[in-house]
């Protein structure tokens, strides 16, 4: 499996945050290529003694303070060489980690501003992966760039600089040796690193599994799932593994191979020496320079492999954090966009048309709706009408094909997205809850509030009276998306969120729908006062969340065929907003729900029935997938 992202796009990636560290780079190089220079030096000094003992007598004091002081000499200059080459690798830490905190950083927020179609068909736990994979990487990209290649580099130019100069035959052949291992090295790697990128997909898809299934992890209880979710993950991890073993398997065989070279390689240098040595052009000392260079040559030959795999590995594992990176995002603020500024509130569609990526028919293909300003209308319909996707264009989740949506005859298109979202509180269907204390999650669309005016809001939502028996109160933690709390409490958490928010308009999701009837009594009273001076638009399929409406827009196949008050719609005989009324036997608190059996046999029928081009906008996009303003 390739990625759609480049080697080449990865390097252009990396480099966008590297080139704001260029001093300290250079800083560093400089280190660097000291160092080299001490490492090539050193072998000189111990030459310098070998021959003066070679050529001395023993016990001549001359001879003996001579060779010490080139030891000495040769131990001083590898120790400043180890000095420079320790303060090259802080030089890089200290790059490194400002790279990576902002790539962290950016890639993250980029994620969070993609379009609801990729958070709805991506794993959270896979992207996530993704995203800390790659940043891990960055790390692996650079040390071997600037702390493998790069003093490598030096070392090979070095050494054949010396080599030429001081033996030429051993020289050329190095050379020769140096470049049949580096297009062997590449060729192979570039394979291996093709079987990398083939194993990380299915990493993350063991991420994603793993998620998925330990997120769910009541439902798999529920259905005693265990072993199948078991059996489940085994076999992605078997897919996993099988992957692995080949990446692995073909990277031992290349190292192999390199070090065989290499062997090679070392035998043709030394035989050289050898004969050089006997025909009388090298000392003894020369011949051990000689050979310390070839060990050192040989040494960076094999890191130059091995670390050009690593570099590869690390490649490869960036690929996926660089394609969200570079991922288009589908909603963005235009040139020039304005801070929106509600004054009255009034929201209009004119003649909107819309319609998701991947349908042939559009949701809405000629919408158009104005709602006054502290207007209250309620939307109503079979599941996969529209409701949920009005919602999601008004905040601009997703823009119009064509059309245009209004606030207080201001085009959103025109303003900024986040002053948009900023004027709109929305208490959905499904509350999403962050895993951190009540107080946060109630103060999360005014996080400058007082502890007085979050219990104040809690009270108003009925939320103070579960909140206030908890041991720790406001301070409770609620686990991963509320978990801790039951769906009646994180529906109140998410009330009372919207009363401290206290946006100029109001989107209530089935606001009461995971309420029992004493609860949603009280929440109904709640949200009179709620609603009170906003717009408000309500989605709702309980009619008793909507009979106070002062207009009901019944939506069927993205166009409204009903409109009116709740008493105006069930005076209409054969009204859609009449039949569903009838099914739900009144819809009104403390009403029996089985008053009339053979109703719901005709809500199965009227659901057969319709042929509703939005089926295919639920299965693509849930109607919970809305993000709250």
């Amino acid at each position: 499996m390739s990625s759609p992202v480049s080697h080449a796009q990865v390097l252009r990636f990396v480099w966008r945050y590297v080139r704001e560290h260029l001093p300290m780079l250079g800083v560093m190089t400089v280190f660097i290529v000291l160092s080299t220079a001490g490492g090539l030096a050193q072998p000189f000094f111990y030459k310098e003694a070998i021959d003066t003992i070679v050529n001395g007598h023993a016990g001549n004091a001359a001879t003996a303070a001579r060779a010490s002081m080139f030891v000495t000499l040769g131990i001083v200059v590898i120790t400043l060489s180890l000095i420079l080459d320790q303060l090259a690798h802080l030089a890089l830490a200290r790059v490194e980690t400002h790279v990576m905190a902002k790539i962290w950083s950016d890639v993250f927020a980029k994620a969070q501003r993609l379009s609801m179609s990729f958070h709805v068909n991506a794993f959270a736990g896979a992207t996530s992966r993704k995203i800390g994979r790659g940043v891990d990487s960055v790390e692996g990209v650079l040390d071997r760039i600037w702390m493998n290649f790069l003093p490598a580099i030096a070392l090979i130019i070095g050494l054949m600089i010396v080599l030429f100069a001081y033996a030429p035959v051993i020289g050329i052949a190095m050379t020769i040796g140096i470049l049949l291992y580096a297009t062997m090295a590449i060729a192979l790697n570039m394979v291996t690193a093709w079987s990398y990128t083939w194993a990380d997909a299915q990493d993350t898809l063991v991420s994603a599994s793993m998620v998925d299934a330990i997120s769910a992890n009541a439902l798999v209880k529920s259905f005693a799932a265990e072993p199948r979710e078991d059996l489940r993950h085994s076999t992605v991890v078997g897919e996993w593994q099988r992957r692995q073993w080949i990446a692995w398997a073909f990277s031992t065989g290349v190292q192999l191979l390199q070090f065989l070279f290499l062997l090679a390689l070392e035998l043709v240098v030394l035989l050289l020496a050898v004969r050089l040595w006997s025909q009388g052009r090298f000392t003894v000392g020369g011949f051990i320079v000689v050979t310390y260079y070839v060990m050192q040559l040989w040494g960076r030959l094999q890191e130059i492999g091995r670390n050009t795999r690593e570099y590869l590995k690390a490649i490869a594992h960036c690929e996926e954090m660089v394609e969200i990176a570079q991922k288009p995002l589908s909603v963005i603020d235009r040139p020039g966009a304005r801070p929106l500024t509600v004054t009255a509130g009034a929201v209009a569609f004119d003649r909107v048309r819309f319609q998701y990526e991947r349908q042939s028919v559009p949701v809405f293909a000629d919408l158009s709706i104005a709602i006054k300003p502290g207007e209250k209308i309620a939307l109503v319909g079979h599941s996969g009408g529209g409701k949920s996707t009005f919602v999601k264009l008004l905040l601009r989740l997703y823009d119009v094909t064509s059309g245009s949506i209004t606030i207080d005859d201001v085009d959103i298109a025109e303003v900024t997205q986040e002053s948009l979202r900023s004027s709109i509180a929305l208490v959905p269907q499904d509350p999403i809850l962050f895993h951190r204390t009540i107080a946060e999650n109630i103060a999360y669309g005014k996080p400058d509030a007082s502890m007085e005016e979050i219990e104040r809001a809690a009270k108003l939502a009925h939320a103070h009276e579960f909140v206030s028996v908890l041991p720790l109160g406001y301070q409770t933690l609620v686990g991963e998306r509320g978990v801790k709390l039951s769906g009646g409490e994180r529906q109140r958490v998410a009330i009372a969120r919207a009363i401290l928010a206290d946006k100029p308009i109001l989107v209530l999701d089935e606001a009461t729908s995971s309420l029992d009837s004493l609860s949603e009594d009280y929440i109904q009273d709640a949200l009179v006062h709620l609603m009170e001076g906003r717009t408000t638009i309500v989605i709702a399929h309980r009619l008793s969340t909507i009979k106070r409406a002062d207009r009901i827009l019944v939506i069927e196949h993205g166009q409204i065929i009903e409109e009116g008050s709740h008493r105006e719609l069930l005076e209409k005989d054969s009204g859609v907003y009449r039949q569903l009324y009838e099914l739900q036997a009144g819809g009104f608190i403390g009403d029996e729900d089985d008053e009339d059996s053979s109703s719901f046999v005709r809500l199965g029928r009227i659901s057969e029935d319709r042929e509703d081009s939005d089926d295919v906008e639920d299965s693509e996009e849930p109607d919970d997938a809305i993000v709250e303003g």
